[in-house]
């Protein structure tokens, strides 16, 4: 992944709740499952998986925001 690539990603993150980030970063970055996720946070596997969508999409919706603002500079 280019940096360029990689600073959008983190930026994107940041925009997102402390709890999508920490779901995002354990299910994709760490290796961690939906269900070992749902137990750490006392909560079903099915939460976490609409948790991570939702945070999945606003993440797309971001990036091609800025996608559209880079390949115009």
């Amino acid at each position: 992944m280019e940096l360029t690539q990689q600073i959008l990603m983190y930026d994107t993150l940041a925009t997102l709740k402390k709890r999508e980030q920490s779901i995002i970063k354990l299910y994709y970055f760490a290796g961690f499952t939906e269900e070992e996720i749902a137990k750490s946070y006392h909560i079903s596997h099915q939460r976490i998986h609409h948790i991570k969508k939702r945070a999945l999409q606003k993440c797309k919706s971001q990036l091609e925001k800025k996608q559209l603002y880079v390949s115009i500079v």
